[in-house]
């Protein structure tokens, strides 16, 4: 597993290095700008919290790696308050009619966020335990890619207007280790695990189609940021 583990070291360096991020790293713009993409998210930060309650999640499982993954699911499946009230204190929860909220949502400009959430349903649904780790943990090292900086940007907009935040914030970033939670060491039985030639070649391949997905995604955000407030209103 270590050899899985370091290629997706190799793909957040990647994903760190991605327009996305250095849009989000921008000092040069002001902080609500660079977090105007956020409404955006909500079909990938709705959708996660059900992968991980219906997905990921097996309960009548005895192995323990998924016992392993199913302590991870439990908590990360309710982040998404935190993200309702976000959008609240960025004041990006304008009043929207409902079909214009499915239009929103189901539209073309946040189909990359909700290819993710499917493209995770079918890479992680007919996996053992250990491939789904993989996908788990290049889930989790994404996020802290994403969070690492979006807690630097609201740290920048607490400074300026006294508006803290939660999910784009340091309350949210200490949730976010980047490796899968559930055990005081759980990177060391990730670490210990031993794959054969094969498992380690489809874990890498599971890794990197994670991967993708994300700077999918991230590309969808960063059109919308780049949009500024038009990206948080319905498509006319």
């Amino acid at each position: 597993m270590k050899r899985v583990l370091h290629h997706i070291e190799q793909r957040k360096v990647e994903l760190a290095r991605s327009p996305f991020i250095t849009f989000v790293e921008d000092t040069s713009l002001e902080p609500q700008r660079r977090l105007s993409f956020a409404p955006g998210l909500a079909p990938f930060v709705m959708g996660f919290a059900d992968v991980n309650k219906y997905v990921l999640r097996d309960e009548s499982s005895e192995d323990p790696l998924q016992r392993l993954i199913n302590t991870h699911t439990r908590e990360d499946d309710h982040h998404w308050g935190m993200f309702l009230r976000d959008l609240r204190t960025l004041e990006l929860n304008a009043p929207m009619d409902f079909t214009g909220a499915l239009e929103r949502l189901w539209g073309e400009q946040c189909k990359k966020a909700r290819q993710l959430i499917y493209g995770l349903v079918a890479l992680v649904s007919a996996e053992s335990p250990v491939m789904r780790l993989a996908v788990v943990e290049s889930v989790e090292a994404a996020g802290s890619v994403g969070f690492s900086r979006f807690s630097q940007v609201a740290r920048e907009l607490e400074a300026k207007t006294g508006k803290r935040l939660v999910y784009f914030g340091e309350a949210h970033e200490g949730l976010e280790s980047g490796h899968v939670m559930g055990s005081g060491d759980a990177e060391a039985v990730l670490a210990g695990l031993v794959l054969t030639p094969e498992q380690v070649e489809r874990a890498r391949g599971l890794v990197d189609k994670t991967f993708a997905l994300f700077h999918a995604m991230g590309e969808e955000l960063l059109a919308q940021a780049r949009r500024g407030q038009e990206g948080t209103r319905p498509a006319a």
